[in-house]
């Protein structure tokens, strides 16, 4: 159970349930001193009541002893039974087997007998006529009434056990709403700053206690995380903007040298302008992140996904000539909403990623799948895999971070500068779709990417018959 909010209500809840039940039934259980107290009193009063009626019977008048009777029932709450000596009865209602197995259990002990049962009490007394003839008069006490006034019936107790029960549920749950509330509003806003989602905010509310101030300091973290992300979001921008003007004035320059320079510093002049390049293209991607974090790059249009692939994959194989690779291609006709020129991008940077890293001589296999989904919605699942030496499984997570490089598998002599899989990630997350790297078993490395899967026209598609494209290096 992980939720705060169950965990104290529940706990709230059955902590007062069960000292509501233990008070209860201790309020409702009369000591050893009130019951031998009671038997005292019911058999001093039954001996009264059974030698006055008998006293009238024996002088001829039944009418007056069941008169009697009768009203001493009225006058203590309680029912009477009055049985003979043969065990007929003599007065009162019709009698329960329990009643009349207790006048006969008196009759043979010739003495007072006493029951407790869940619904009430029994109480007999024996009398003898003249002639030594037993008479038997009952006393039944229901819980609540009479002289066991204290008491109640089982009935009675658990029905106010589950009144209680619901009343105290109903004040727990408004404590644990009050308590827990704040906080999951708390971990929704935190899930929405983890998502990107930088403007989100926790409600505060004019609660003065510890809660408050948690949900006080958040928002004022929130606002610090923002104000420095967007800093620094800006900063790259400027940054890249400023460098790309000295930079070409580095072109310039760079070939007017080659003009002038003798023949022996060709190779330096090479070195220039290969680190020159890079520069620009880190520089290039910079930009392109920039404008990711901060949105200014939004969906357009259909696109065809299949179509891109194929682009991308013939730039890619002129591209792996050098390293005696090539790339092979297998597609769904897929088409997703969204910028060609982005989703573009997003592929070129792990199609170029694989190729730099599988081994000399081996494959880098790309596959474009069109899921079902729910309803008529489909799924476009891009998978790039490679046979190179994969990557550590602690650092799988990292990989999409902007400047994120691994020695072992990234060096300088591959010219990479760890922006293209950050690149990948923004772009595939702005179309609403999820990245994702694996090692492969037997070796490899795999990259996914999940995208919303549309016809041209905006309508989900329905997936058609895979092709196969194989495009010779």
């Amino acid at each position: 159970m992980r939720s705060l909010f169950l965990k104290i209500f529940l706990s709230f809840w059955l902590t007062q349930a069960i000292l509501i039940g233990v008070a209860v039934v201790l309020a409702e259980h009369p000591p050893q001193s009130v019951v031998t107290r009671w038997r005292t009193l019911a058999a001093a009063a039954l001996k009264l009541h059974s030698n006055t009626a008998l006293a009238y019977l024996e002088s001829g008048q039944a009418g007056a002893a069941t008169g009697y009777l009768r009203s001493a029932e009225h006058a203590d709450d309680m029912r009477l039974f009055w049985f003979d000596a043969s065990g007929r009865q003599l007065f009162g209602a019709k009698s329960p087997e329990q009643v009349r197995r207790m006048a006969e259990a008196t009759r043979r002990a010739g003495q007072p007998q006493f029951e407790s049962g869940l619904e009430s009490n029994l109480a007999t007394q024996i009398s003898f006529d003249r002639d030594g003839h037993a008479f038997v008069l009952v006393e039944m006490v229901s819980h609540g009434h009479g002289p066991m006034a204290f008491r109640r019936s089982v009935r009675e107790i658990i029905w106010r056990l589950v009144l209680a029960t619901i009343v105290s549920g109903f004040v727990c749950f408004g404590l644990a709403r009050y308590l827990a509330r704040p906080i999951v509003r708390l971990r929704a806003t935190a899930q929405q700053l983890a998502s990107g989602d930088l403007t989100a905010r926790a409600e505060e509310t004019r609660r003065q206690d510890e809660i408050a101030d948690l949900v006080y300091d958040f928002n004022r973290m929130a606002e610090r995380l923002q104000a420095l992300m967007e800093s620094q979001k800006q900063l790259i921008s400027d940054l890249s903007h400023e460098l790309r003007s000295p930079l070409a004035r580095l072109n310039v320059a760079l070939a007017l040298a080659r003009q002038r320079a003798p023949q022996d510093q060709e190779g330096v002049l090479n070195r220039i302008e290969l680190e020159a390049t890079r520069l620009n293209e880190m520089i290039e991607k910079m930009l392109i992140i920039a404008k990711l974090e901060t949105g200014d790059q939004q969906p357009q249009g259909p696109v065809n996904l299949a179509e891109l692939l194929r682009e991308v994959v013939a730039d890619a194989n002129f591209e792996a000539r050098t390293r005696e690779c090539r790339v092979l291609l297998e597609v769904d006709e897929c088409y997703s909403q969204g910028n060609s020129g982005l989703l573009r991008s997003a592929f070129e940077n792990v199609v170029r990623n694989a190729v730099r890293y599988t081994v000399e001589g081996s494959e880098v296999q790309v596959k474009l799948v069109c899921e079902s989904r729910s309803g008529l919605d489909q799924l476009a699942v891009v998978t790039v895999r490679d046979h190179g030496p994969g990557v550590p499984e602690q650092e799988l997570d990292h990989l999409f971070r902007p400047f994120y490089r691994l020695d072992t598998a990234r060096t300088r002599n591959t010219g990479g500068a760890g922006l293209g899989l950050a690149i990948a990630e923004r772009a595939i997350r702005l179309h609403g779709g999820a990245i994702s790297a694996s090692n492969v078993k037997g070796g490899g490395f795999q990259v996914e990417m999940r995208l919303p899967a549309k016809r041209a026209g905006g309508v989900p598609m329905e997936p058609v018959s895979r092709a196969g494209v194989d495009i010779p290096v």
